[in-house]
Parts: C-alpha cells; sequence; structure tokens
C-alpha cells in the first residue's frame, strides 16, 4: 500500500514536470514567431512613438537564433522638431536583409557583430544634427563590425549640420567581402578580401577644406576606374594651415591589381590621363605641422601620367609656374614610414619623363621658359632654355640668358635623410647667350643674418659651357661683351662646410677660355682682349688693349683738368696664382705675373687748368687696398713706353721713350698679408730715347707710413737730339755736344726728393730760346757759354739736389723735376 503511494506521487510529479517542459518548448518554439509578429506589427510604433522619426515597413521577419532580419518597403521620415541636435533622415529602402546579428552578444555584452547587410534600392537623404555637448569628454568605445556588405541601386545623401554636402552618390553599388577593422589610427581603418564598387555622380567631402567629386567610380576584380576626378578646395586659401591648396583634375584614373589592408596598400599599374593641378599659394611661411606618424605602406610598380599640366599661383590668381603638357611615368614607387621622413617622401627606381612649356618666375622680375624637359633614368635633357627679364630695374641686375640645349648625364642624386646627396656624372650646356642688364642704381645687399646651412654633399663629374656668349648692358650701352667662351671644369664638389667659404665649392682641375672680350672701362676708356685662358692656378691673357674712346682733342674737351691719356697694348700676360680668395673675404695671393710686349703711351697737356687733387706716393696706394694683397714677382719684358708732355705755348710736345724695357718687380703688397714682406724692390733696363743703355733701381716699404723711398739710375751715351726733346720744352734751352752719361742717386718721400746728380759730356755748348718765338737768343747763348764747361773731364763732381715735391703731382713728375734740377745746376 505504502509503496503504491510512492510510485503514485513519483508518476505525477513526472507528469508535471514533463509539462512545464513541454511548454517551455512550446514558447521557445512559438515565442520567436510571436515576437516577430509582435515586431513586426509594434516596431514602427515604438520608433514612431520613442524616436524623432517616423518609418513605415512591410514584411518584416527576425530569426532570434540566426539572427536574420528582414524587411521590405522601408521608408522613414523625420518629424518636425526645433531640436536642431535631431539627424534629419528623410527616405527609402525597398529591402533590408541582415544575416547572422549576434542578438544576445547585442543584449547582454553590447557586442554588435554583422556577418551580412543587404541594402536593395535605398534613396536616403541625411541632413545631420547639431551634436550636443558631452559631459564626458571620452565616450565609450562601441564594439561594432560587419563581415560583408552589399548595397544595390542606391542614392544617397548625407549633409552636415549647415547643409553642406559630404556625401552623395547615385546608383551607387556596393559589395565589400571580409570586411576587417583595424584599432591603429596610423594604419587604414579597414580591409578587405574582395570589394565592388560602382557609383555615379559622386562627392565626398574629405574634411573642412577639400571635397572629391566623380562622374563614375568603378571597381571591381582588384581594378579601379574613375572618370572626371576632381580634388576641390572649397575655402579660400589664407583660410588654410598649409603652404599651398591644391586643386586636381583627372579625365580619367585607372589601377590595376591592387590589394588593400590595414599596413599596405599594393597597386600594379596606376595611371592618371589628362590630370590637371593648380597649386595656389596661402604665403604661409610656417605651418603647424602634424604629430602623428604614418604607419602605411603605399606600393605602386607602375604609375603614369599623361597628357598633365600644373599651374601654380599666387593668391591673387598671378602666375608662377605653369607645365602646359608632361607625361610622367615613375617605376616600384614606395611610400612608408621611413620614406615619408626624407625630403622627398617617397623612391622609387626608373623614371621617364616629358615635360613640355615649361614656365616659372624666380622672382618678380625673372622668369624661366623651357620648350621641353626629358628625362629617361639617369640623364636629363632641356631644350630650348630662357632666362629672362620681366620688365625693367634702376635698383637690381637682370639677366636674359639663352640655351638650345642642357645635358645632365648619368644623374644618381637622392636625399639621405634630410640630406641631399647630388651626384651627377656630367652637365653640358651648348651654345648659351648670356646678356646682363646692369641697375643704375644699385643698392647693397643687406647683410643675410646667420643661416643654418643646407646639409647638402654633391658631386659633378664634369661641368661644360659650349660656346658661350656673354653680354652686360647698362642704360642702353654695352659695357661688356664676349664672343665666345668656354668652360670645363672637372670634379666639382661641395658640402655644407664648403658653402660657408667665399667660393661655395672645389675644383679639381678646370679650362676657361673665353674671346673677343671687350669691356667698357669707365668714361673714357675701353678694355679689349683677344683671347683669355684659365686652367685653375695659371691665366694667360693675349692682344691686352686698354684704348682710348677718343681722340687727344677730343680728350681734351671732356676733361675738366689736366689728366694723362693712356694707351696701353700688351701682347700677353701670364698670371700663376698661388693661394687667393675672391668673394666676402678676398685676399690677393698671387706668385707670378709676366707681362710681354708691353706698348704704352701716356699724353698729358698743360692747356686744361691744374688738378690740385693730392696725388699719393704708390706705398700709401698700396696700403690702401682694403684686402690682403702680395705678388711675389712681376716681370715685364720686350717692352716700350713713352711719355708725352704738351707744355702751354711750347713748339714741340716734351716726349720721354724707353724702348726695349725690362723689369723686375719684388714682393708688391699692401703691408696686410700675414709673414709677407713689405719692402717693395723694382730693378729696371731699357734703351731711353731707343739708344740710351739706362737702369734703374727703386725700392720702398709699404709699412712706412712716411712713404720713404730711394731710387737711383744711370742713363748712358744719350744723344743731344734726344735730351733737347725733354730738356727744350722745360728749360726753354737746347743742347749741342755728346753726353757720356747721366746718373742720379735720389732718396725721397711724400714731401720732398733730394741727393747726387752727375753728368758727364764732352762739347757742351748751351743754346738759350725765346719762350714764345723759340728762336735762339745768340746774345745769352753766347755770354752763358763762357762759363759752361764745355768738358767734364775725369768723373765729374756731383751736384746736390733738394727739391720739394708738388703734392698735387705724380710721384714720376717729381723725380723728372729731380733730374731737371740736377741738369739746371750744370748747365745753367
Amino acid at each position: 500500500m505504502e509503496k503504491k503511494l510512492i510510485n503514485k506521487g513519483t508518476g505525477k510529479r513526472k507528469r508535471v514536470a514533463l509539462i512545464v517542459i513541454g511548454i517551455l518548448v512550446f514558447l521557445a518554439l512559438i515565442f520567436p514567431f510571436v515576437l516577430n509578429m509582435y515586431l513586426k506589427n509594434k516596431l514602427p510604433q515604438l520608433v514612431n512613438e520613442k524616436t524623432p522619426y517616423q518609418i513605415n515597413l512591410e514584411d518584416f521577419n527576425l530569426n532570434i537564433f540566426k539572427g536574420d532580419i528582414s524587411a521590405h518597403s522601408i521608408s522613414i521620415k523625420t518629424k518636425e522638431t526645433k531640436d536642431p541636435s535631431v539627424t534629419q533622415i528623410n527616405g527609402n529602402v525597398k529591402s533590408l536583409h541582415i544575416e547572422n546579428f549576434g542578438i544576445w552578444n547585442a543584449i547582454f555584452n553590447t557586442s554588435y557583430h554583422i556577418k551580412n547587410i543587404q541594402l536593395i534600392d535605398p534613396n536616403v537623404n541625411v541632413v545631420l544634427g547639431k551634436p550636443k555637448e558631452k559631459k564626458d569628454p571620452s565616450p565609450k568605445k562601441m564594439n561594432f563590425g560587419v563581415e560583408n556588405i552589399l548595397v544595390t541601386n542606391g542614392n544617397i545623401s548625407v549633409k552636415d549640420k549647415n547643409k553642406k554636402d559630404l556625401i552623395t552618390g547615385k546608383n551607387v553599388n556596393i559589395n565589400l567581402t571580409d570586411i576587417k577593422q583595424s584599432q591603429n589610427a596610423s594604419k587604414l581603418p579597414v580591409e578587405f578580401k574582395e570589394f565592388k564598387i560602382n557609383a555615379h555622380d559622386v562627392l565626398i567631402t574629405v574634411n573642412d577644406f577639400y571635397q572629391i567629386y566623380a562622374t563614375t567610380i568603378d571597381a571591381k576584380n582588384k581594378q579601379l576606374h574613375i572618370s572626371e576626378f576632381h580634388l576641390k578646395p572649397i575655402e579660400s586659401p589664407a583660410l588654410y594651415n598649409a603652404k599651398n591648396v591644391f586643386d586636381l583634375k583627372i579625365n580619367q584614373l585607372a589601377a590595376d591589381n591592387f590589394t588593400v589592408n590595414h599596413d599596405s596598400l599594393i597597386i600594379e599599374n596606376a595611371k592618371f590621363v589628362k590630370p590637371q593641378l593648380i597649386v595656389t599659394s596661402t604665403n604661409k611661411k610656417e605651418v603647424k605641422e602634424n604629430p602623428k606618424e604614418v604607419n602605411l605602406k603605399i606600393g605602386i610598380k607602375n604609375l603614369d601620367f599623361g597628357q598633365g599640366s600644373v599651374l601654380v599661383q599666387h593668391r591673387d590668381k598671378t602666375k608662377v609656374a605653369s607645365v602646359d603638357n608632361f607625361h610622367l611615368n615613375l617605376k616600384d614607387i614606395v611610400f612608408d614610414k621611413k620614406t615619408v621622413k626624407e625630403k622627398i617622401p617617397f623612391a622609387f627606381s626608373t623614371h621617364n619623363i616629358e615635360f613640355e612649356n615649361i614656365y616659372f618666375k624666380s622672382d618678380p622680375l625673372q622668369a624661366v621658359n623651357i620648350k621641353k624637359i626629358t628625362s629617361n633614368d639617369a640623364n636629363i635633357l632641356l631644350n630650348d632654355v630662357e632666362f629672362k627679364a620681366l620688365g625693367k630695374s634702376t635698383t637690381k641686375d637682370l639677366l636674359n640668358i639663352k640655351t638650345e640645349k642642357v645635358e645632365i648625364l648619368n644623374n644618381t642624386s637622392k636625399f639621405v635623410g634630410q640630406q641631399l646627396q647630388l651626384q651627377l656624372g656630367k652637365i653640358n650646356v651648348y651654345r648659351p647667350a648670356i646678356e646682363i642688364i646692369a641697375a643704375t642704381h644699385k643698392t647693397k645687399a643687406p647683410k643675410k643674418s646667420n643661416t643654418a646651412t643646407p646639409d647638402l654633399l654633391a658631386h659633378l663629374g664634369e661641368l661644360h659651357i659650349i660656346d658661350g656668349r656673354f653680354t652686360q648692358k647698362k642704360e642702353g650701352h654695352e659695357k661688356l661683351k664676349v664672343d665666345n667662351f668656354n668652360v670645363q671644369l672637372n670634379s666639382v664638389t661641395t658640402n655644407k662646410d664648403i658653402l660657408k667659404e667665399s667660393v661655395p665649392f672645389h675644383v679639381k682641375k678646370q679650362l676657361i677660355t673665353a674671346r673677343k672680350i671687350d669691356v667698357d672701362a669707365g668714361k673714357y676708356y675701353r678694355l679689349k682682349v683677344d683671347h683669355i685662358k684659365n686652367t685653375g692656378k695659371v691665366t694667360a691673357v693675349t692682344n691686352f688693349a686698354f684704348l682710348p674712346k677718343y681722340s687727344r682733342a677730343q680728350f681734351n674737351r671732356l676733361i675738366a683738368v689736366e689728366e694723362d691719356l693712356y694707351t696701353i697694348k700688351a701682347k700677353s700676360i701670364m698670371i700663376t696664382d698661388r693661394n687667393s680668395v675672391l668673394g666676402a673675404k678676398t685676399s690677393i695671393n698671387l706668385d707670378h705675373i709676366i707681362f710681354d710686349g708691353i706698348d704704352c703711351n701716356i699724353y698729358h697737356d698743360l692747356a686744361p687748368p691744374d688738378d690740385i687733387g693730392v696725388r699719393y706716393m704708390f706705398s700709401k696706394k698700396l696700403r690702401d687696398v682694403k684686402f690682403p694683397l702680395y705678388i711675389n714677382q712681376i716681370d715685364i719684358k720686350n717692352s716700350k713706353l713713352s711719355y708725352e708732355e704738351v707744355a702751354e705755348k711750347a713748339n714741340i710736345p716734351g716726349k720721354i721713350t724707353f724702348g726695349d724695357f725690362n723689369a723686375k718687380i719684388k714682393d708688391v703688397n699692401n703691408a696686410k698679408m700675414k709673414g709677407k714682406p713689405t719692402l717693395v724692390k723694382v730693378d729696371s733696363n731699357f734703351n731711353f730715347f731707343g739708344d740710351a743703355p739706362t737702369d734703374v733701381h727703386w725700392q720702398f716699404d709699404v709699412a712706412n707710413k712716411n712713404d720713404d723711398y730711394a731710387i737711383n739710375g744711370t742713363i748712358k751715351n744719350l744723344s743731344v737730339d734726344n735730351a733737347n726733346l725733354f730738356v727744350r720744352p722745360y728749360l726753354n734751352v737746347s743742347l749741342d755736344g755728346q753726353i757720356q752719361y747721366l746718373k742720379f742717386d735720389y732718396k725721397g718721400n711724400s714731401n720732398k726728393i733730394g741727393g747726387n746728380f752727375y753728368f758727364k759730356y764732352t762739347d757742351m755748348h748751351v743754346n738759350f730760346l725765346n719762350k714764345n718765338t723759340g728762336k735762339e737768343k745768340k746774345v745769352l747763348s753766347a755770354i752763358a757759354n763762357i762759363f759752361v764747361k764745355n768738358d767734364s773731364k775725369g768723373e765729374p763732381n756731383h751736384v746736390e739736389v733738394d727739391v720739394k715735391r708738388d703734392p698735387n703731382k705724380s710721384f714720376f713728375n717729381t723725380l723728372w723735376q729731380g733730374i731737371m734740377e740736377g741738369l739746371k745746376k750744370y748747365l745753367i
């Protein structure tokens, strides 16, 4: 009995349990259907009641276990509201399918992951609301992910709170598979295995300053084609935090076989047809830098630009530079976190470039025109290069340069870090024509502040300038002309230390030649040279000429006071340099100068008013040279000099000639070069008047500020006919007889000259002349000759000479006065 009761109770409990389980199973089976029916009927109502939006939909289905959601004929619109933070959404979707939505993770773990999303015929317009101020500035990140997205035939428009377009597109078709997201901001935000995108009339606002337009976008099977691409600036240039604003149009853009993932974008081929780039300067010298480091690699195996053009302009639309047509092909391009730190933020292996009709302004008054530039890997060719002046300037020299061809060969230059390593095998410049238009009131350039020297390492194997021409003009007059010049420089090097030197490069070997040089050498002279040759330390000059522009009569009418007129020619000049420096720290240190075949004439007319200006001694003139100067030796060979002076009312000019002139000048200096001697020594020999052997020795110390000097000389067998050429105009006497020698031994300074004078002669007669008529005064001559010794027997006694120097006369005039004073004491 008791056993039956136990069995009966146990059975009852089993039935209850089975009933409960059955109910639960029933509820579990019917719940999705009930929930689906509830949401289908209530979801639009809940959205309409609880949100600012009104939604209608049909055929809503939910599989709570699989996480599948679908709906058809969905329409949504925003209710009328005055809340500016509400995002305005208006549109409709023909069909929505969501597969494998993890509903339970979404409910309990706030993790939203979806296998597939499919939108059929979406037509949506969105205007974003004004964001509300958040108390918590660091919102929680949402764990959200979608593996595959399919959008078919969509029309989308998204605007910001100011109703400015952010994203628009028509006939949008998108298919993205295996989407993966990245949390690293330095990398691409998403990657996907395969994607297909097709759209028309696309607009994307990149940021507050740029928008992208495209007529069509077609991307599938790792190929991308875009028609009428346009990167367009949307603000005034002054508002950009950049030095330049870019406006880029591309007629056709294509990329083949590309792969996208978190770390890289790899493209097999990229082609841009008719790219048109406009660069507008913002006139900003400094901009804020983005501190974020790029950790992304972009690789393009073959990049091609065709039929492109470039325009660079100022904010006021004034053109700065342009290229009418260019073609550019680069191979093996790499952009990554290493290259982005370089001056050129990408690397490439080979290139092929063609540019046509290149123009750019180097400054407001100078521009460059180049007809064509071509470059194939290591070689660059420029055709019809012109550097031209724009207008005129009275304060700045301007240039006009034309050359038909420039070749830059074996160029392997590159940036290593921030250092430019310029490596060029050879540069050839063919037939350049260079013209300088000199400023009439050139101002001194302001002193540059101590700026950092560019980090440069450069080596040029050879530089050849071939058959060049050079002219310089000032106020329409030609100041300098070179008919032909050639330059050959071998192994040219520089670096950031050499750049600080006065000549910012070193040359191992050089050859510079120039022909037919014509220089305007001032108000009265022109300088001409047939040929110059420089090999570095040695410069050779052939057929040098320093010639007056005017005749003697014209010259006398032009000058305001007495002035010498020079005519100087030389067959050759040879200059050997020791260690000279030109530039800011000029220092002339020469080893040897040889003048061969000088023909020098000095003409002086005493008719113009006296020049009352002070004539300084040679020692002071040298001291006044500002830069250090030292010449070890100057040789003058096989030369002749003549001096002609026309005295007032003289019947004939006084003339002195020096034939077969040879001189050796040692230690020419200005006492500014440390360790160099300051005593200048001049030893010369010549034939006075062509037949009287003469030697003169002269020395002075440049460091001696009293300008002391010593000079002595001897003239042998001087004919009286020649002596009369200079005695008659100055002393109004003529001589008869024979002169065996004339000797002087003088010392002096800036105030006087004096010393011993010797005169040995035979059969000497003195004839006094009328100053006005030039006829002999016979009575006076007869009386005077009573007191003149006809012969000087044995070694003659010297006479003492002491002449005060006229500070308005030259050193040679003072010496001449000293000789005349000695003759007076002997003859009168």
